[in-house]
């Protein structure tokens, strides 16, 4: 009896946080389950989400990203309304200038929106390019060498199993700039899908259809050398022909001069004997249309029989679109060499993609699913984020009279995106934020000795995406080590292609509390 009430405690302490970090949510048991792998995230002192995959992908960290500063302007006082609830309220009766400010701001958000799914697939593509992307883990191999990518990009590419992970950090920044802050909000998703997008020399799919083209190819030229034996053999007879019928033109000429020739009758009788019975007669051009000239040949392949198998493999070889069905069902008879299938049939019936009902309601199913994936972490977040609201710790609510928020990624130089711009001259302020907040939220250790420099303007606030996968951003100062080992002295180049900086959002943000 004494057992029963002992046994609840012990499943619960494996799963509820520290008293002092209530404002960490776990995705059903993540800490419980992978404990050597969320351990650093479970001591973070910033609001934490740890989600129950094996890295965050492209789609995801876009849905949290835009789901934090939503959260953000509601709590900075920069709209009325949630966001969610403001795109779905009518206008009225408002004010023009009020209503004009709220179209803008949601057709703003809405380009946001799609700018961020492929500004991380852009990111996640930068990453993979680095020169450092193979040392993130000891599985990881390079795959790539000078003859199969001369230009370099894919130069440092590897292809695992697991995938790669890579941190980002997002900032936004409420102010009319980065020195004038009046609140920062930074978002580090730790655990990024790293791969390049687009790249498919791995694919086995794409493998059997260069193979199935690489057959068809060969099949081709093997019907066209056997269309061009066919074709010499038939020039061959027809020069044939030709050479039989010079002859008798010859022997015909002869057979003339003997006759006027007086003195030797007997010997041109002789000689013209023969020849003249293939002298010009009447059935002289039946003879000659053996051997008739290309121009010459006739519609309807009567006239000589023995022909019609040579030009029946040619048309075989070479099918026109109208004779296809004649084509495709040649008669036994009529043809001197075994059929052969025609080029239009050359790919096996499997190998065409197929369009079928079962395969459209999984790719349906799939992606209601991802739906339903990403409506569940941005509650996650809406909870921590609640959370840390009621404990005290991690508190973002601030009234802030409306202003405009900028929006920085931090990213390699090789970063590419129409959407951003780089922004060097800010990278020395912006690192300064960024160690300071991964100090205070006990990411990096404090410097032995050192003591810790008073922070300028408003604190620094955010929060921090993880996934059942463990943390990339631990497995950092690892990779550091590994790359000064092996760094070299002729790689200054790609090296400075690596380097991150800072980028901006060029849209423009502005936020109104009148209704």
């Amino acid at each position: 009896m004494a057992a029963a009430p002992a046994s609840p405690p012990a499943s619960t302490k494996a799963v509820a946080p520290q008293p002092s970090k209530s404002f960490q949510v776990y995705n059903e048991n993540a800490g419980q389950q992978h404990p050597e792998r969320t351990g650093f995230l479970a001591r973070l002192k910033v609001p934490t989400v740890v989600l129950e995959t094996p890295s965050v992908s492209h789609t995801m960290a876009a849905a949290l990203s835009l789901s934090l500063l939503n959260h953000t302007l509601f709590l900075k006082n920069q709209v009325p309304f949630p966001v969610a609830q403001l795109s779905r309220m009518p206008g009225g009766k408002s004010n023009p200038k009020v209503a004009k400010k709220r179209e803008e701001l949601l057709a703003n958000l809405d380009t946001l929106a799609s700018h961020l799914q492929t500004t991380f697939v852009a990111l996640s593509t930068a990453h993979a390019r680095c020169k450092s992307a193979y040392t993130q883990s000891p599985s990881f191999s390079r795959t790539t060498d000078e003859n199969e990518d001369p230009e370099g990009e894919l130069r440092h590419v590897t292809s695992v199993k697991e995938g790669r992970r890579g941190t980002a950090h997002l900032m936004f920044v409420l102010g009319t700039s980065v020195g004038a802050a009046r609140a920062r909000i930074l978002l580090t998703i730790d655990g990024l899908e790293v791969k390049v997008w687009g790249a498919r020399a791995d694919d086995p799919a794409s493998q059997s259809k260069e193979v199935s083209t690489k057959s068809e190819d060969e099949d081709g030229d093997k019907e066209d050398s056997d269309s061009g034996e066919e074709d010499s053999d038939s020039d061959a007879e027809s020069d044939e022909n030709m050479t039989d019928s010079d002859e008798d033109g010859s022997e015909a000429e002869v057979s003339i001069s003997g006759d006027e020739d007086t003195d030797e009758d007997e010997e041109s009788d002789s000689e013209s004997g023969p020849p003249s019975s293939r002298s010009p007669s009447p059935e002289s051009p039946l003879a000659r249309s053996r051997a008739p000239s290309p121009e010459s040949i006739p519609s309807t392949p009567v006239v000589l029989p023995r022909s019609l198998p040579a030009q029946q493999a040619f048309t075989f070889s070479h099918p026109l679109p109208s004779a296809a069905a004649t084509i495709r069902a040649p008669e036994p008879s009529s043809a001197s060499a075994p059929p052969r299938p025609p080029l239009l049939q050359t790919r096996p019936p499997q190998a065409r993609p197929s369009a079928s009902p079962k395969a459209a309601q999984t790719n349906q199913l799939s992606h209601a699913e991802e739906q339903q994936a990403l409506r569940a972490a941005e509650r996650l977040l809406s909870r921590t984020l609640m959370n840390a609201w009621a404990d005290g710790e991690g508190d973002m609510a601030t009234e802030l009279a409306p202003t405009q928020t900028h929006i920085y990624l931090r990213a390699p130089r090789r970063f590419v995106h129409p959407a951003w711009a780089a922004r060097q001259n800010l990278t020395r302020s912006l690192d300064g934020v960024l160690d300071a907040f991964l100090e205070d939220a006990g990411a990096v250790p404090a410097p032995a000795g050192a003591k810790k420099a008073k922070s300028r303007g408003v604190r620094t606030e955010g929060a921090w995406i993880g996934c059942r996968g463990g943390s990339a951003f631990a497995d950092k100062p690892t990779r550091s080590v590994a790359e000064g080992e092996e760094a070299g002295l002729g790689e200054s180049e790609e090296d400075e292609g690596d380097e991150e900086i800072w980028w901006a959002w060029e849209g423009k943000i502005v936020g109104f509390a009148d209704w």
